[in-house]
């Protein structure tokens, strides 16, 4: 492609991108809110946060078990190796793949039984979230909220996040 096409499609995007800005220009008010840092420090998603941990701390511990169970036995074939008995190496090796696969299995089916759990709790909140930025939005004037994610700069000023997490916390403790 030549610069000359370059250039066009550059000013194409420029004069786009200018259109859709002047309405947001006359807009009254535009404030950035960061949707993902809402929701993951609100009071409701820290206190699910413990709960969780609570939930899943016996899988976790029986996979950090099964993980130390696999370093001593590789640890073992590593330092007795040499002096082990063909089959009794082959026999290590064996449990050691068996123990892999354990593992991988255990992880595998904690985090798909977490994300399935942390997925859930997320779209209970959500709908609260919405109503916290609404709330903010009316509250201050705002025409127009954007994600902060799709934003490229805006004045610290017009990050309304932490407004909106304490909307959200009252609305959490109001149920």
């Amino acid at each position: 492609m030549n610069a000359g096409v370059k250039g066009l499609r550059s000013l194409k995007y420029i004069a786009m991108a200018a259109v859709l800005a002047a309405p947001l220009a006359q807009a009254g008010g535009i404030a950035v809110v960061n949707s993902q840092k809402a929701l993951l420090e609100s009071s409701p998603a820290r206190a699910y946060a413990k709960v969780s941990e609570e939930k899943f701390s016996t899988q976790v511990k029986n996979l950090q078990k099964v993980e130390a169970e696999y370093r001593e036995m590789a640890s073992k074939l590593e330092r007795d190796g040499a002096t082990m008995s063909e089959a009794e190496r082959s026999k290590v090796q064996l449990e050691l793949r068996r123990k892999q696969e354990d593992f991988q299995y255990q992880a595998r089916s904690l985090q798909q039984e977490k994300a399935q759990a942390d997925q859930a709790e997320l779209d209970r909140i959500r709908p609260k979230l919405e109503q916290a930025i609404s709330a903010v939005a009316e509250a201050g004037g705002y025409d127009v909220i954007v994600e902060e994610a799709t934003v490229r700069y805006s004045k610290p000023g017009l990050n309304i996040t932490s407004k909106v997490i304490e909307k959200l916390n009252g609305l959490a403790k109001a149920k």
